[in-house]
């Protein structure tokens, strides 16, 4: 059975860049959104219709206000969210 040339072509590229850690470089780059939550901000409460029944609200989660510098929680490109490493461990 022949495999067509472009089906070996995309397979060999899966197999090679599956397991190469230079595209990690290359993928890290590229700016994927998730430092946008620095621009958030806190919106107004709903408003409901003066008629309108309502249970009460009790919120799961506060919502701390930033004062001061944010963490900087960003990879070597300065793009995308990374925690930082654990502190290391002596024996």
């Amino acid at each position: 059975m022949k495999f067509p040339k472009f089906m070996v072509a995309v397979a060999s590229a899966v197999v090679l860049m599956s397991g190469c850690s230079t595209i990690k470089g290359v993928f890290a780059k590229r700016d994927n959104g998730s430092l946008t939550y620095r621009q958030s901000q806190k919106l107004a409460p709903i408003q409901l219709p003066a008629n309108q029944p309502a249970g009460d609200f009790v919120p799961l989660y506060t919502a701390p206000n930033a004062v001061g510098e944010l963490s900087d929680f960003t990879n070597e490109a300065g793009k995308q969210y990374q925690l930082p490493k654990p502190p290391t461990v002596r024996r």
